[in-house]
């Protein structure tokens, strides 16, 4: 999936909806955007002082507005193309 075909998909969704990354049957909070090449790497990083602060979607969508649409989004860890996302308890998750 790139940034265009999120863009598409996530334009009537809730700006409030937390961004997360399906990582076998959990869910990380999604709180570090990194650009690598023409991917930008979502990732979780230490947690915070009030717990494992999530970016919203809202917020993503104001740190990604920049970048080209064609920009493809990975996982941090493994560099693994996201392939779409789903809806889960008021959060957009990644898988």
């Amino acid at each position: 999936m790139n940034l265009d075909e999120f863009f598409r998909a996530s334009s009537t969704l809730n700006p409030k909806l937390t961004i997360l990354i399906s990582a076998g049957k959990h869910f990380l909070p999604v709180n570090q955007l990194l650009i690598d090449n023409k991917s930008l790497l979502l990732g979780k990083t230490a947690p915070s002082k009030g717990g494992s602060a999530t970016i919203t979607l809202d917020q993503f969508l104001t740190r990604t507005r920049q970048l080209p649409l064609k920009t493809d989004l990975r996982t941090l860890n493994d560099h693994q193309l996201v392939f779409g996302f789903r809806i889960v308890n008021k959060s957009i998750v990644f898988y």
